[in-house]
């Protein structure tokens, strides 16, 4: 670390924004290559990003545990098919004390603007402890932590106590209380069935109902995991299964608008699952989607729909007319009384890109780049932003396999561009480069079963969609391998 007497400032090779599992893995790659003089600056008392502030009853992946880790780091001894919380922050944990980047993690600092000094040619980067300057920034910070709350009138009339699923009080005590749960999607259909053994009665206020498909989650037992221990290959062939597996059944759900014997095939038998399962009519129909599956997130539960077959759980599917000190009005000129308000209404994807402010040359604000639509050159490159990069930026969900897998992927690209410029050069996409690579990818999501009829978070109002990629994740990977240093300019710091 040198010191830079101009502004007395530390300056870093590289600083990265966030140690979720993005964060830790710049961070072992970095450290891997032989950059030994960077930072990672994260926000929280600890590390774990998504993992770290979801901590809800019943907070567990969604993906397979085996394809949820590092392909550098398998982890043989998971709990169950799809791990819980706890042991995906332990997992992140262990990673980062395994590779010995810890110490080069300073938690309880927020980074509250990277701005690039042009003088310099360095990112400054502020946190409340101070300015640190670095050569290149890797933002790694993620957005399934940045609460998003409905729009209802009353909101903060509620005299009792409430909470986003990603910001739980733990404090609080659900025993015998009447628990109003808004929103019915990912994170409801975990907590839910949790809070439905204490509770003494959930209303569950549902806006749009979900395909529900059978998680078959399940223990591991002794045997397997000593197996996976002791042969290594099992464990990669298990996860290789994994990933073809979201390849050849998922991805051919979405990949078109069109309607295809498999998706149809498919909705048949979720529909069928669900009816089954679902023993109240009224429940069973206000619960099976109308729309084409796959328009909006397929999401996986073994536990939700029995829930909502007790008796102390019910499905509201009247609008929310206004909250008040005591409980909620609905459209249908119902009062149902609350005790706890729970909001399972998501986060907000494209907001934890811009939050954190940065400007890059000639004093463009991030914000202001991205004004009419979030892009990035695959995902990680921004013109105007030289030596600055982003790890899950724009269109980088597959939403078919494990976004730790598009990390790594990443981070392959981001490694050549940081050795590309290394200590003396600066390197930036070129625009003419993003811009047929967006153009490319908007025109190809537009196919996709995401841009249709339905409302989903992942699209806009005006259609376009910016979170999502609309190939498969083989294609990603491959995308990913090479840096094609014709898409960029290098130019020698002054």
């Amino acid at each position: 670390m040198s010191a830079d007497s101009r502004a007395g400032t530390a300056t870093f090779d590289v600083i990265v924004v966030g140690a979720g599992f993005a964060g830790v893995c710049a961070a072992i790659k970095l450290s891997q290559q032989g950059t030994d003089n960077f930072l990672v600056f994260e926000k929280a008392a600890g590390i774990g990003g998504t993992w770290w502030y979801n901590t809800y009853p019943g907070a567990a992946c969604d993906i397979a545990s085996h394809l949820y880790c590092y392909s550098f780091e398998p982890n043989p001894d998971w709990s169950r098919k799809y791990s819980p919380q706890p042991e995906i922050q332990a997992y992140i944990e262990h990673c980062a004390r395994k590779y010995g980047v810890l110490d080069r993690i300073r938690l309880n600092a927020p980074v509250e603007h990277c701005e690039f000094d042009q003088d310099r040619e360095l990112w400054l980067v502020t946190t409340p402890a101070g300015i640190s300057a670095a050569r290149h920034v890797i933002f790694a910070g993620g957005g399934l932590h940045r609460p998003v709350y409905p729009d209802i009138p009353g909101r903060d009339s509620f005299n009792g106590p409430a909470m986003h699923s990603a910001e739980w009080d733990h404090s609080v005590d659900f025993s015998n209380r009447r628990v109003a749960v808004i929103g019915s999607a990912a994170s409801a259909i975990q907590l839910v069935p949790e809070l439905a053994k204490v509770a003494a009665s959930v209303d569950v206020y549902q806006r749009t109902p979900n395909y529900i498909a059978p998680r078959g989650d399940r223990e591991f037992s002794a045997l397997e995991r000593r197996r996976f221990a002791r042969w290594p290959w099992l464990n990669r062939l298990y996860r290789r299964y994994l990933f073809l597996r979201g390849e050849w059944l998922l991805y051919p759900i979405v990949r078109s608008k069109k309607r295809s014997r498999w998706r149809s095939r498919v909705e048949r038998m979720l529909r069928s699952h669900m009816r089954t399962v679902l023993i109240d009519s009224a429940t069973r129909e206000a619960m099976i989607p109308a729309y084409p599956l796959g328009c909006k997130r397929i999401l996986s539960a073994d536990n939700f729909l029995p829930a909502l077959n007790l008796s102390h759980v019910k499905l509201r599917t009247s609008p929310i007319d206004r909250i008040d000190t005591g409980g909620l009005h609905t459209a249908d000129g119902r009062y149902l009384p609350a005790d706890i308000l729970v909001f399972a209404t998501g986060f907000d994807l494209e907001e934890h890109m811009r939050r954190t402010p940065v400007t890059g040359v000639g004093g463009l604000a991030l914000c202001d780049a991205w004004a009419d639509l979030p892009a990035a050159y695959k995902g990680g490159f921004v013109p105007g932003f030289p030596n600055f990069y982003f790890t899950t930026g724009p269109n980088t969900g597959v939403g078919t396999t494990s976004i730790v897998l598009m990390i790594e992927a990443q981070m392959e690209l981001i490694l050549q561009a940081i050795a590309a410029a290394g200590r003396s050069r600066l390197i930036e996409v070129k625009q003419h480069a993003l811009q047929r690579y967006n153009e490319d990818i908007q025109r190809a999501l537009q196919g996709t079963v995401w841009a249709g009829s339905c409302s989903s978070w992942y699209k806009r109002e005006d259609g376009r969609i910016s979170s999502l990629y609309p190939y498969d994740a083989r294609t990603y990977i491959a995308d990913h391998r090479r840096l094609v240093m014709a898409d960029f300019q290098l130019s020698d710091r002054h």
